[in-house]
């Protein structure tokens, strides 16, 4: 591609990036899109376009996602119209994060102010809120606890760190009766404690863990309810397990993994990360290796493989952002309706359509419907603490 070919690319690109490319231009960029050659180009074009609106790792295969998405839709001239190139920017938008709410400069302005006026009732999002009940059933709300020692409980110290992590040391008391302790957090809410064992648990919005406040004999055990990710501190002389709704269990040594437990979905999810986990239901077994996922039937003594689990999406809560791949409008919604405690109601049927991006998990519920709503699939309307769906 010669330098002036690159130069015309990128106009284009930049277009329809913004929104204002003309049918006639359309048709020239499909030209350039459905050339394998011109990929590297495209590339460098659109990560270059992202950095203008806000700094992102883009990752490769999001991006060779996103050339083929581009492709596909450019390929059809009969849709190279605008509302189909809005959806490839959509794509975009996602794609490359909440950098593209900023990029409404194609949307005309009293489009703009009917937006504002129906996100005027907005929801912030989620943050560091638990609620730690002791053994004599006594609770301390962390979210307002100072940082420092909360309580003594069975041998150990309970103490919130300058980062707002909770965590049990142990203080030399011998003889004391262990008790047990469980952290919960609210829909909208999420936190981190380190057990009595080094042990590190990420607790996602509408959680609970119960485990002892130091761990003794031949095992440690805790119970998990929503969803967790663990890394659990070695100790083959001790196995740490997770029990979890139904009597399924995860059996581990040492090693990083999530687990998924929330009542409301059809399975539970435990996927690896690192190291080597068996998953029992009643007397179903399977041992994980790193990239796998099981699929534990909530009502039933079923146990499904995923060999090919998304790692990225499934522990993407833990990084601070929504990541969907392929993921359907009520998979969306549920993921939101968890982290801005938000009730989700639909008018007709849900979209049939699935949705791929990543968007940070710090922004206001507005800022991730008004991405959504690019795809021109769905509409929203946030009524109080309510979000109704329409397509």
């Amino acid at each position: 591609m010669s330098i002036q070919q690159q130069e015309r690319l990128s106009d284009l690109l930049t277009r329809y990036y913004k929104g204002n490319m003309a049918e006639a231009d359309a048709e020239e960029l499909s030209f350039y899109l459905k050339d394998d050659r011109n990929n590297d180009a495209i590339r460098q074009i659109l990560t270059g376009l992202s950095a203008e609106v806000a700094p992102a790792d883009v990752d490769m295969a999001d991006m060779q996602r996103l050339i083929r998405n581009v492709k596909e839709v450019s390929g059809d001239r009969a849709n190279i119209k605008r509302l189909s190139f809005t959806r490839i920017a959509a794509a975009v938008l996602l794609m490359l994060g909440i950098g593209g709410y900023f990029m409404f400069s194609g949307i005309p302005s009293a489009e703009r102010q009917v937006q504002v006026k129906r996100y005027k009732n907005d929801v912030l999002p989620g943050g560091n809120k638990a609620m730690l009940t002791l053994g004599d059933g006594s609770t301390i709300s962390l979210e307002d606890a100072q940082q420092g020692s909360l309580a003594q409980q069975g041998g150990s110290q309970v103490i919130k760190s300058a980062d707002g992590e909770l965590a049990y040391n142990k203080n030399g008391l011998q003889g004391e009766e262990i008790q047990y302790n469980t952290l919960t957090t609210p829909l909208g809410g999420q936190y981190r404690i380190t057990l009595p064992d080094g042990t590190s648990v990420w607790l996602n919005a509408g959680s609970s863990l119960r485990y002892p406040t130091a761990f003794s004999g031949k095992e440690r055990k805790v119970e998990l309810k929503g969803e967790g990710y663990f890394d659990v501190a070695k100790n083959a002389a001790m196995p740490f397990y997770v029990t979890l709704n139904n009597g399924v269990e995860v059996k581990v040594l040492g090693t990083q993994f999530n687990v998924n437990a929330y009542s409301d979905e059809k399975n539970i999810a435990t996927t690896l990360v690192e190291g080597a986990v068996l998953i029992k239901n009643n007397e179903i077994a399977n041992v994980l290796q790193p990239g796998q996922q099981s699929l534990a039937g909530q009502n039933n003594n079923s146990l499904k493989l995923v060999k090919n689990a998304d790692i990225a999406a499934v522990t993407a809560w833990k990084e601070g952002v929504f990541k969907f791949n392929d993921a359907d409008i009520e998979t969306v919604m549920k993921q939101l309706s968890r982290w801005y405690d938000i009730e989700i109601v639909y008018e007709g049927s849900p979209v049939k359509e699935y949705f791929n991006g990543t968007i940070p998990r710090n922004v206001p519920v507005s800022k991730v419907l008004e991405l959504l709503e690019l795809t021109g699939l769905v509409h929203f309307k946030i009524e109080g603490k309510r979000i109704i769906v329409t397509s």
